[in-house]
């Protein structure tokens, strides 16, 4: 049994706060989150629910793509259109767009393939022609591996592990010279200057605006994929910063008190994910060497909170290999669905 659900129709069902709780969905799997996004975006996005016996055991999160997806235009669904489902987490892009209770060792990519894909394929008709599935792990490639099927490796992940370190210098004094007195001279660089104030704060106490503007700015800079993405909704990002396992930590120009850089953190009891970084460039304003001390403050927050490991996303995996994070393989699929 399934409930194919779109998060802009359906109301939030009753056993989602419990399905999150045991699936461990941090913020950007909130029904409210999800809504705001779904609203926002080019193609549906169905949020598909697997139960036995009435309760919950699996759940996915994917796009439908078809040839009339275009950056500018709300494609529709529907048994007339041949398209696609473009299985990937509802925000965090570095992690898996599902979840299943019998994951097994693959990390649930069976499950994935042997009983999502029949149920959308009952749900979507004969024009359900393919699925990309993305973040597969190393354990799951042998799983959606075969005959007319394409897997690439993707960008790793960088996860930094901070469970050894009682403060943020121990993670320093871990790293190589050359990059622990870099980063020395970058937090006493920062310490001197009373023109950039840091604050930690929750997600609730940022301001949605500021915080679009500001990411606007490194939005422009990803233009490298073929259907660009869309630059951050103020409203869904308002939704996003009202979860409360969302934390931000925001960069101030003390003198005009503009926001000038911040990150946000989804807290999770053993993975959190620093989800967003943005930064006003120098010449508008902005400082250089932002990023660094962001990492050194994210650090300093998942040791005083007693997390494992951070999770640092996906782009400049080799500076942040330097930094001290593994990177972690991750693989993409493309699986066709045979009429």
């Amino acid at each position: 049994m399934i409930d194919v659900l779109d998060p802009r129709h359906d109301a939030e069902p009753a056993y989602w706060t419990a399905l999150r709780e045991r699936a461990g969905l941090r913020a950007d799997w909130s029904w409210p989150v999800l809504a705001t996004q779904a609203w926002a975006a080019r193609t549906p996005q169905p949020v598909t629910v697997l139960r036995e016996g009435g309760e919950p055991c699996g759940v996915v999160s994917a796009a439908w793509v078809t040839g009339r997806t275009r950056r500018n235009r709300f494609a529709g669904t529907g048994r007339g259109w041949v398209g696609g489902l473009d299985v990937r987490g509802p925000g965090a892009g570095s992690q898996p767009g599902w979840w299943f209770a019998d994951a097994g060792g693959d990390g649930g990519v069976t499950r994935l393939l042997e009983a999502y894909v029949p149920a959308m394929r009952a749900e979507l008709g004969r024009g359900f022609r393919g699925m990309l599935v993305r973040q597969v792990g190393e354990h799951g490639v042998s799983a959606v591996d075969g005959r007319f099927r394409l897997v690439r490796r993707t960008e790793d992940i960088a996860v930094l592990d901070v469970a050894a370190f009682g403060s943020r210098d121990d993670w320093m004094n871990s790293l190589a010279r050359k990059r622990k007195q870099n980063l020395r001279k970058i937090f006493r660089t920062f310490d001197a200057d009373p023109s950039v104030e840091v604050r930690f704060v929750p997600g609730e106490e940022a301001d949605p605006v500021a915080v679009a503007e500001v990411l606007r700015h490194n939005e422009r800079k990803h233009h490298d994929v073929p259907i660009v993405p869309l630059p951050h909704f103020t409203g869904y990002l308002a939704a996003l910063l009202r979860e409360p396992d969302v934390s931000v930590i925001e960069y101030h120009d003390t003198r005009t008190g503009r926001l000038i850089a911040l990150a946000t953190l989804l807290d999770h009891p053993d993975l959190p994910i620093a989800r967003h970084w943005g930064a006003l460039p120098p010449e508008d304003g902005g400082r250089p060497n932002l990023y660094f001390h962001f990492y050194g403050e994210a650090v300093r927050w998942a040791i005083a909170n007693g997390r494992a490991s951070v999770v640092f996303g996906k782009k400049m995996t080799e500076m942040k290999a330097t930094l001290g994070a593994r990177l972690v393989p991750q693989f993409a699929a493309a699986v066709p669905v045979w009429c």
